[in-house]
């Protein structure tokens, strides 16, 4: 993982307290898997998914008639890269209409596994409006540290607003960024995918957050799937459910 210094250096500047910063680093920190274009990022490891292109779906399932944002291969993210409970294998394609992302999220977005072995074939949706196909490009994988870039001031972190600022201000320097973010917190612009849609009760968890400026001209939002840590040990992920938030 990077070096957190970047962010030592801000809290410093901002005057917290620094065995409160060393706390809220050694509770709070994850690991996540960010997926980033050559030339974009530093690349600290293999090719580990593809955003464009036809997505690879199995032979006997229809295309959604959706915008195929990304596919993720999990045989490529280590052990311990994230904190989620990720099959060792298998891929994740990722659609969403990010045009119209304002009702049911099974309407707009879908997430399909493809376990490793199941044969499958490239191909798009059939229809009259089929979406358009974006340019295909591959996905490398480099492993970052995650803090929340919203927090609350709380009895054991009184200066938890202010060290949120501190990631919102310091956070690209410690990133290599990227179209695709698997596990971590989300990167929350206006409304906190995991605690505010009211999915119901459970332990939510970010999967995957997709930025879709960097696959679709002229899209400013984030697409989020988060889901239940036993579901998400338990390989139901048609129960992950999508949310979508506006830069700025």
């Amino acid at each position: 993982m990077r070096s957190m210094e970047p962010f030592r250096d801000g809290a410093r500047s901002h005057g917290i307290p620094e065995d409160e910063v060393e706390r809220w680093l050694s509770g709070t920190v994850r690991t996540c898997a960010m997926l980033g274009r050559s030339g974009q990022t530093p690349l600290d490891g293999p090719v580990a998914g593809r955003v464009g292109g036809l997505p690879p779906m199995p032979e006997d399932e229809p295309v959604p008639n959706l915008s195929f944002l990304a596919s993720v291969d999990l045989a490529a993210i280590p052990p311990g890269a994230t904190e989620l409970p990720l099959p060792k294998d298998g891929t994740l394609l990722f659609f969403a209409d990010t045009e119209d992302p304002w009702g049911d999220d099974t309407d707009w977005s879908r997430l399909v596994y493809v376990p490793a072995g199941m044969p499958v074939s490239e191909r798009g949706p059939g229809g009259e409006r089929p979406p358009q196909v974006q340019p295909a490009r591959d996905l490398y994988l480099s492993i970052d540290p995650s803090l929340p870039n919203r927090a609350d001031d709380t009895e054991e972190f009184p200066h938890g607003e202010a060290l949120g600022d501190v990631w919102w201000e310091t956070g690209d320097e410690m990133q290599s960024g990227g179209p695709v973010q698997i596990g971590g917190y989300p990167w929350v612009w206006n409304n906190d995918p995991i605690t505010e849609p009211g999915f119901g009760p459970g332990d939510w968890v970010l999967l995957a957050e997709i930025a879709g400026g960097d696959l679709v001209e002229g899209d400013l939002g984030h697409v989020y799937w988060v889901i239940r840590r036993d579901d998400l040990a338990d390989g139901h992920f048609a129960r992950a459910r999508a949310c979508y938030d506006m830069v700025g």
